[in-house]
C-alpha cells in the first residue's frame, strides 16, 4: 500500500501557525543536571534560564545537547547513555521506565531503520536530538495533530498510529475514533457474523492506519517534505525537522482541539 499525502494542504494548514511558533511552544525543561553531564557550564545554565521564552531555550538545547550526543556516541558510551536518559526523563518527562531497559531500547533503536513502535515516544526523542535533519519525535501530540490535519483537510487516506498519551483533552476526542467514524463504511460488515471475528477491527484498521512497523520512517519522510515547503527560504529551518515538529506538538491540545469542536459536525456530513 503506497502512502500518499497532499503536502500542500498540510503546509497550508500549518502556515497560519509558523510565525507564532515562538509564542506557541511552551515546553520548559529543567536543565541544571546538564552541568553534571558535562554538557553545559553553570554560566550557560544561568544564561539559558534567563531567556524569556521556552522556544528560545529549546533551540539552544537542540544544538548543544545534540552536538554532545554525537561527540560521545562512539567514544564515551557512559556519558552518551546518561544524556539519552536525561533527554527521555528530565527533558521529556517520561519517568517510569527502568534505566537499563531504556538504554537497551536506545541501542536497538539506533540499529534499525524501522525501530520497534513500542516506546517510540521515548526512543525517537534521542533520534531527533542526534539527527535533527532526518528524525522527529514521534509522540502522541505530533501524531494527533498530523492525523487531524490529514482528516480535516482531506490530505490523504492513511493515518499514523498514535502512541499512548495522558492528555485529557486529546483522550476526550480520540482521533482514532474520529477517523473511523469519518470512514464508517470500512467498518460496516456485509454479514453480522463477521463481527464474531476478534480481529475484525484490527483487520479493518489496516485500510486506514499505517503499519506500526514502518510508521516511524513514514512519519519522518512526510515531515521532511512538509518542512522543506513550510520553511522554504530559511536554510536553518528547512534543514531541521524539529521546527515543524514543534508546531505539531504545540497545537495538539489547544488549536487542534478548538478546530475539532468547531468543525466536526461539518466534516461528519461529508462522508
Amino acid at each position: 500500500m503506497t502512502t500518499k499525502f497532499d503536502i500542500d494542504k498540510i503546509v497550508n494548514y500549518l502556515s497560519k501557525y509558523k510565525s507564532d511558533l515562538p509564542n506557541l511552544y511552551n515546553w520548559n525543561a529543567k536543565i541544571d543536571r546538564l552541568v553534571e553531564l558535562e554538557t553545559l557550564t553553570k554560566e550557560q545554565v544561568e544564561e539559558i534560564n534567563r531567556l524569556k521564552r521556552p522556544y528560545e531555550k529549546e533551540l539552544q538545547l537542540k544544538k548543544i545537547v545534540g552536538q554532545k550526543l554525537n561527540e560521545t556516541r562512539e567514544n564515551n558510551k557512559t556519558l552518551f547513555d546518561k544524556l539519552c536518559l536525561w533527554i527521555i526523563k528530565d527533558w521529556g518527562g517520561i519517568l517510569t521506565a527502568n534505566d537499563s531497559d531504556t538504554i537497551k531500547l536506545i541501542e536497538n533503536f539506533l540499529k534499525q531503520d524501522n525501530p520497534d513502535f513500542k516506546r517510540i515516544a521515548s526512543s525517537s526523542k534521542v533520534g531527533a536530538y542526534l539527527f535533527p535533519h532526518k528524525n522527529i519525535i514521534y509522540d502522541s501530540r505530533v501524531a494527533y495533530s498530523l492525523n487531524w490535519i490529514i482528516l480535516s483537510e482531506n490530505a490523504g487516506q492513511q493515518y499514523f498510529p498514535i502512541p499512548e498519551g495522558r492528555n485529557s483533552k486529546m483522550s476526550a476526542f480520540d482521533l482514532n475514533v474520529l477517523i473511523r467514524l469519518k470512514n464508517i463504511s470500512i467498518y460496516q460488515p456485509n454479514n453480522i457474523s463477521l463481527l464474531d471475528n476478534k480481529l475484525f477491527i484490527k483487520n479493518s484498521d489496516k485500510h486506514l492506519f499505517i503499519d506500526k512497523k514502518i510508521a516511524y520512517s513514514e512519519l519522518n519522510k512526510l515531515v521532511k517534505q512538509i518542512n522543506q515547503k513550510l520553511w522554504q527560504g530559511d536554510n536553518e529551518k528547512e534543514q531541521n525537522l524539529y521546527f515543524t515538529e514543534m508546531i505539531l506538538f504545540s497545537i495538539a491540545d489547544r488549536e487542534v482541539f478548538v478546530d475539532i469542536t468547531k468543525r466536526w459536525n461539518e466534516l461528519a456530513k461529508t462522508n
